[in-house]
């Protein structure tokens, strides 16, 4: 399921408002998960077959538990609210789209 919030793109400044995870890799030797998500303006702009206006890949710490699709693991995880501690993982971009509504 796509995730719906507004996200300015590195490359542009241009702001994004939908979010596709459009693959999934799992790294079993370092427990985590890569996602490569593509912005695109909104969902008109990718149900009108416009291209994305800027992709990415996010690392998340863990796996998906057996019987989980992977996708819906790093869309909930990519969803997920960031620390409140203060405490942040090295990837830049990994709760850039924390607190995005996932969407239908």
């Amino acid at each position: 399921m796509p995730l719906e919030i507004e996200y300015v793109t590195p490359s542009t400044g241009a702001k994004a408002g939908y979010h596709v995870v459009t693959q999934v890799a799992i790294d079993y030797e370092m427990v985590a998960t890569v996602a490569t998500v593509a912005s695109y303006l909104s969902k008109d702009a990718k149900d009108g077959g416009k291209f994305p206006m800027y992709a990415q890949q996010i690392a998340v710490s863990g796996l998906p538990d057996n019987g989980v699709d992977a996708r819906e693991f790093a869309e909930t995880a990519l969803s997920a609210a960031a620390p409140s501690d203060g405490g942040m993982l090295p990837s830049m971009n990994r709760y850039s789209f924390a607190g995005a509504q996932i969407v239908d």
